[in-house]
C-alpha cells in the first residue's frame, strides 16, 4: 500500500470535477486498504476519538461520526499519509501541493432513518479560496436505498460564497463555534438554500452506485446530500478533506469545531502540525 501517483485520474475526470463538482473515480483504492480500514473503523466505533458524534439518538438505526482520527490511530494515518487520496485530490484540483485539513468517519448503521440534508461544505471551514476537495471511500457497496451521496450537478458554480447554512442535525455536540473579534468578514450571502429536495425534478442531481474501492471526489461548495440507510446493509464511509495551493487561513463568524487550535493567523498558509502537507508534485515525479 504505497503513494499512487495521481495519473489514477485522467483528464476526462479532471474535466468532470471542474464542470460538474464531482466525479466517480472507479478503482481507485486497492483491497488492502479496503480491509485495513474496515478492521480500523469497527476499532474506532468501540473506542472513539475525542471528536466523536452520534446524530439522533432516537432513529432506529444509528448515524456514527468521528474526525480527525488520524492524529490519534496509527492506521487512519497512514491512509492519510500513504493513501491515494491525496495525489488524487492533487490531480483533480491542479495543485503543486496538498494539505489535509481533517479526515471524517460517517457510518450509517441498516435501517438508519436520518438523511443528510442537502448543504455546501464551506461554511463553516476556517479558510478562503477555492482548492478544497473532499474524497470519499465507502467501505460497503453504496447505493440508493443504502445512503449514498448525492450532488447538484454544477451547484459549485453558482455563486462565489456558499449559501447560508443553518445547523441540520439534532443533537450534534459539535456545532460550529460562535469567533469574536473585530474584522471578522462576514461570509454568508443573505439568499437562502432552495428547497432541492421539495423540486427535485428542477435540479441537475447526479450521484453513482459504489463498490469498495471507488471513490467520490467533489468540491466544498457542490451542493450534497444523502438518504438514510434504508437497507440492511451497513454503509461505512470515510471522507478526506485536503486543500490546495490558493487556500488561505480565515476566520468567520462561525467556525466548526476543530480537534485544536492551529495555531494560525489570518493570511497563513494551511501548513502547521494539525493541516501538515501530505503531498508535493516533486514527490511523483
Amino acid at each position: 500500500m504505497t503513494r499512487s501517483a495521481p495519473g489514477d485520474v485522467n483528464q476526462g475526470d479532471v474535466e468532470a470535477f471542474e464542470r460538474d463538482g464531482a466525479v466517480c473515480l472507479r478503482g481507485v483504492f486497492d483491497r488492502g486498504w479496503i480491509e485495513r480500514m474496515c478492521g480500523a473503523v469497527d476499532r474506532l466505533k468501540s473506542e472513539p476519538g475525542p471528536m466523536r458524534q452520534k446524530f439522533r439518538p432516537d432513529d432506529p438505526g444509528e448515524f456514527f461520526s468521528d474526525k480527525f482520527m488520524w492524529t490519534h490511530d496509527p492506521d487512519f494515518r497512514d491512509y492519510v499519509m500513504r493513501s491515494p487520496a491525496a495525489a488524487l485530490a492533487a490531480r483533480l484540483m491542479g495543485s503543486a501541493k496538498i494539505n489535509v485539513f481533517f479526515d471524517q468517519l460517517l457510518v450509517k448503521e441498516p435501517r438508519t432513518l436520518a438523511p443528510s440534508p442537502w448543504h455546501q461544505d464551506l461554511n463553516f471551514w476556517p479558510f478562503t479560496g477555492r482548492q478544497v476537495c473532499t474524497v470519499w471511500m465507502p467501505l460497503d457497496l453504496a447505493d440508493r436505498e443504502s445512503g449514498v451521496l448525492e450532488f447538484v450537478r454544477g451547484s459549485h458554480l453558482w455563486k462565489e460564497r456558499p449559501f447560508s447554512r443553518e445547523l441540520v442535525f439534532a443533537n450534534d455536540d459539535k456545532q460550529p463555534q460562535d469567533v469574536a473579534g473585530d474584522n471578522i468578514p462576514e461570509t454568508d450571502d443573505p439568499q437562502t438554500l432552495p428547497d432541492i429536495e421539495a423540486d427535485r425534478d428542477a435540479y441537475d442531481i447526479i450521484s453513482w452506485d459504489l463498490e469498495p474501492g471507488d471513490a467520490l471526489a467533489f468540491t466544498a461548495l457542490t451542493l450534497h446530500a444523502a438518504p438514510g440507510n434504508a437497507s440492511n446493509r451497513r454503509r461505512r464511509a470515510l471522507a478526506t478533506r485536503w486543500t490546495g495551493d490558493d487556500i488561505r487561513y480565515a476566520l468567520k463568524r462561525k467556525l466548526a469545531t476543530l480537534l485544536r487550535d492551529p495555531g494560525l493567523v489570518p493570511g497563513d498558509t494551511m501548513d502547521c502540525d494539525l493541516f501538515p502537507v501530505v503531498w508535493r508534485a516533486a514527490q511523483d515525479t
